[in-house]
């Protein structure tokens, strides 16, 4: 039985890049080869990045990677870990010409590192990035549309003196872990429309903790719907720490309640608590292909202000197709 080796998108065999993690003392000069340094839509988020993970113990920037003997580094890739074995991957500059050898040399440390899930999000314009992530290991999924509703004075007042229709409440879940919720999120996954490529990739409790991680978590804003005294949904809120936004990161309603107008009460709440909280924006994001829930968002006034596309390394998927390939050489 013989291993098939990586293969460049021309189909000549390739070795894989010699990768090391950065040295604490070139790690600026790494970090400024990322392609997100560059680029004015994801600056600020990889600023945050680098933020949350400077408070993190040392070996977070362990898959911050260069080329073996490169002093000082002149391209790097940065996988960065996440909740639930799950990473983000921060493409290096896509000009570039060590980008190949990195992204697959970043693919192969993640899989020795135990992650499930690498992702990369970018502009859906940029052409050549998508390019250079499909030809190294990362397929796309999914577009994403990023919303954005902003209420105005009028529409805050009528917000603030809102409150849900009669039979529908919202319920704190308390404390994590909730396996309540978990239940929840799981049946709701099963008919969701949004990435189905994704649907059972990860547990719910790893899902949970990506979520758990983005913003600020407050339980309170973690709510199960009630309707007609049972479980019928699920509602996510978090505050961007030092901005006026906040972010809808998830909800959804279980099958046997959709058709009910329940869709449009969890987005009316989702305004409700952000506007008494003070927030300015509220923010998500959904599958360009999900027609229904983008239909309700325009309706409750969010306005599109980016898109951008979903590339992942799914290890499952990874690993049944280097296994077909080994047997179809045997």
């Amino acid at each position: 039985m013989r291993t098939p080796k990586p293969r460049a998108s021309g189909g000549e065999p390739t070795a894989r890049a010699a990768l090391v993690s950065c040295p604490r003392h070139q790690r600026v000069a790494a970090l400024q080869h990322l392609a997100a340094a560059h680029e004015p839509g994801t600056l600020a988020e990889l600023a945050a990045a680098i933020d949350e993970c400077a408070s993190q113990p040392e070996a977070v920037w362990n898959g911050l990677l260069i080329a073996a003997g490169e002093t000082p580094p002149r391209a790097a890739v940065w996988v960065q870990p996440q909740p639930g074995r799950t990473a983000r991957l921060w493409p290096p500059r896509s000009d570039s010409p060590k980008a190949p050898s990195l992204l697959r040399g970043a693919l192969h440390w993640a899989a020795t590192q135990g992650v499930q899930i690498v992702q990369a999000v970018i502009d859906s314009s940029d052409e050549r990035a998508a390019a250079r992530l499909r030809e190294n290991g990362l397929p796309q999924l999914v577009d994403l549309l990023y919303l954005a509703a902003q209420p105005n004075p009028a529409q805050r007042q009528t917000l603030l003196a809102g409150a849900p229709r009669p039979g529908v409440g919202f319920e704190s879940i308390g404390d994590l872990p909730s396996p309540r919720l978990a239940s929840l999120m799981t049946e709701i996954e099963d008919s969701s429309l949004d990435c189905p490529e994704l649907h059972g990739v990860l547990s719910p409790e790893q899902a949970i903790k990506g979520f758990r991680q983005q913003g600020q978590f407050q339980p309170q804003h973690w709510c199960i719907l009630r309707y007609q005294e049972q479980d019928a949904g699920v509602l996510l809120l978090a505050p961007h720490p030092h901005t006026p936004c906040w972010e809808l990161m998830y909800m959804g309603i279980l099958t046997a309640w959709r058709g009910q107008g329940l869709g449009r009460e969890l987005v009316a709440e989702a305004l409700r608590r952000t506007v008494r909280d003070g927030a300015e924006q509220v923010l998500l994001s959904v599958d360009v292909r999900n027609r229904p829930a983008r239909t309700l968002y325009e309706q409750t006034g969010f306005r599109l202000y980016a898109r951008r596309s979903l590339y992942a390394w799914i290890a499952k998927a990874h690993s049944a197709k280097e296994g077909n390939s080994t047997r179809a050489e045997s």
